[in-house]
């Protein structure tokens, strides 16, 4: 069938095109008409192209020893970088050392990236290069507490159509000398620029560290490790964008862990495998690994691998059936189990965080 231009298109066929553009492209076809300037803006289609298949690149926190002799005081230096191939057979890294700079950034989520500084807070997105400074929110804390370290999930709700910005603060008890208890939690909604304070103090016995790895959305839900002092046992904080509610999830029976270093190794990493909010889990000392799928309420163990002569932890999900690992030399491998086969990136350090760095249209 021969077409003369793009309104003989149906809608259907021209989504799904549009949707398979990069963020830069799409920006400039915003001014071909004031139906395609809507639909770019149209959440529903905002994430259909955020999830594509393609629409994958590997950032990668790194920290490795400084032997730079002029400054014996800087002994750690972390670098961030983003490897723009989503194949990951040309290694070659875009530096995002400027823009991280000075800041302890949190993400991505959904591609956009979160800094604090002193009382402010700012959302960044890579693909757009936009900013934007959310309205300070002054925390009231518990007496005798202090913020020990901030959490955040970033989704859409699904009954609004509105873009939230969830976030959790750890504090520190001061007299008791502990993580506190209780977990003050605040909502931004992008569409009214203000924050609001969720009702009460959610109350339970983990704290919520600040890596972003283990920080996920899917279906109009945020999800994040809950990591406990004395235990290894998997457990997973779910919060509801439509609902406003949490949900502390039991991972999978694993058998319990007693050889561990707690400062050195994680025993398992949560993620999104094809289309379900999985679980990566070590086994046997970091020399086997289990995949599981949460599907209809109940966790599933979808495929097992290794073992390997040496051992691993798990640093997070890459493609379905593709998986990065930290070897116990501190190199930076990927795994596929279709092929059985590790492959050595190249990339050394003390320390590793890998992230899935998304083209985004959300609006900032």
């Amino acid at each position: 069938m021969m077409m003369t231009g793009y309104r003989e298109l149906s809608h259907d066929l021209l989504v799904e095109t549009l949707s398979r553009l990069p963020v830069k492209s799409l920006m400039r076809f915003r001014c071909v008409s004031k139906s395609w300037f809507s639909l770019l803006k149209d959440p529903n289609f905002i994430y259909k192209h955020l999830n594509r298949d393609d629409n994958m690149r590997l950032m990668v926190r790194v920290t490795y020893e400084n032997y730079d002799v002029k400054d014996p005081f800087n002994d750690l230096i972390t670098c961030f970088f983003l490897i723009p191939d989503k194949t990951l057979t040309d290694l070659h890294f875009q530096d995002l050392e400027a823009e991280m700079k000075d800041h302890n950034p949190l993400g991505p989520c959904d591609g956009i990236f979160c800094f604090f500084e002193n009382e402010n807070i700012y959302l960044w997105n890579v693909s757009m290069n936009e900013y934007r400074i959310v309205t300070k929110r002054k925390a009231r804390l518990p007496c005798n507490t202090s913020i020990y370290c901030y959490n955040f999930g970033l989704g859409l709700d699904p009954t609004t159509n509105d873009f939230k910005l969830v976030l959790i603060l750890t504090l520190y008890d001061g007299k008791r000398l502990s993580v506190h208890d209780l977990l003050p939690v605040a909502i931004y909604n992008f569409s009214t620029n203000s924050w609001r304070d969720l009702e009460g103090l959610f109350q339970m016995g983990h704290y919520y560290g600040s890596d972003s790895t283990d920080n996920v959305y899917l279906n109009g839900y945020c999800y994040w490790v809950a990591s406990g002092h004395n235990s290894y046992n998997a457990s997973i904080l779910s919060f509801s964008m439509s609902d406003e509610v949490f949900e502390e999830i039991k991972g999978p029976n694993f058998p319990q862990i007693t050889t561990y270093d707690e400062s050195e190794m994680t025993s398992w990493r949560i993620g999104i495998y094809d289309g379900s909010l999985s679980l990566l889990y070590s086994e046997e000392s970091g020399h086997s690994f289990s995949l599981w799928m949460m599907k209809g309420g109940f966790w599933t163990k979808h495929l097992s691998f290794g073992p390997f002569m040496e051992a691993y932890q798990p640093l997070g999900f890459w493609r379905n059936g593709e998986f990065f690992l930290e070897s116990s030399d501190n190199r930076l491998v990927l795994y596929d189990s279709r092929y059985e086969e590790i492959r050595d990136l190249e990339i050394t350090g003390i320390w590793f965080s890998v992230n899935i760095l998304k083209e985004s249209l959300i609006r900032l």
